[in-house]
């Protein structure tokens, strides 16, 4: 029987235990669809309560790291998508360059005044008008994002005549106005979905997901895109590469 004490006796077994499974799943000792221990079978493997097991089970799931299925038990779902907040790409060529399958679904397509922010993320006078599209993001059907654009119309008028599902904005714009965003200034920060966004993206209300706003720009350094997205945190992993000097 092996005993779940660590160097540090002040952390919780349920802690050293979850710290143990996930060190199993990055080093591929255990993989997606693998089938964990029962509560009953990790409590007497570990010498701790069915309790502290279940807490360990639960708090994986909460990560998404495990899919509990009722009459079957807990297995592996570590399937994270990995995505890259340092280099700047639409989403669909992100996707494909993956070998995945991304597609987009329209909710809404219109048009709005710039509101003080809006204005000023966009370095505009208020009360312009502004091109706005929302979508779900999906990959190999699964919904991972919904993001919200706004763009001046004064860049391109007419873009709702060409956006429809599955199809790139980024490209519409390069392709039908000229405009090629080049780079972008992004803030992250962890949020919760409300009723509406987790019925959209498949999960449980006021689940953690990650709340992202962004302003892309032109090759002349010109603010053309203001947008937002919240994406799920249980499929979804972001990851940058860093060269330090």
């Amino acid at each position: 029987m092996k005993k779940m004490i660590g160097n540090e006796e002040s952390v919780p077994f349920y802690k050293q235990l979850k710290d143990k499974i996930i060190e199993d799943i990055e080093i591929g000792k255990l993989k997606h669809g693998d089938k964990l221990p029962s509560e009953r079978d990790l409590a007497a493997q570990y010498g701790i309560s069915r309790m502290t097991a279940r807490h360990t089970l639960s708090a994986l799931e909460r990560e998404g790291l495990v899919e509990r299925r009722v009459g079957a038990g807990s297995f592996v779902s570590n399937n994270k998508i990995q995505m890259d907040f340092i280099t700047f790409n639409s989403f669909t060529n992100d996707m494909l360059g993956k070998g995945l399958t991304p597609s987009t679904q329209v909710l809404s397509i219109g048009h709005m005044k710039a509101t003080p922010f809006l204005a000023e993320k966009l370095q505009l006078p208020e009360g312009e008008t502004l091109f706005t599209v929302k979508r779900l993001r999906l990959v190999n059907d699964r919904p991972i994002a919904i993001e919200e654009s706004f763009i001046p119309e004064q860049y391109c008028q007419n873009i709702k005549d060409f956006i429809t599902n599955d199809i790139s904005l980024y490209n519409v714009l390069e392709n039908e106005f000229g405009i090629k965003l080049v780079k972008a200034k992004e803030f992250m920060r962890v949020t919760f979905s409300d009723e509406n966004e987790s019925k959209l993206l498949k999960i449980r209300s006021e689940s953690p997901c990650i709340f992202r706003e962004a302003v892309a720009f032109d090759r002349n350094d010109k603010e053309i895109e203001f947008s937002t997205s919240l994406t799920r945190s249980d499929i979804v992993k972001f990851y940058s590469e860093l060269n330090l000097k």
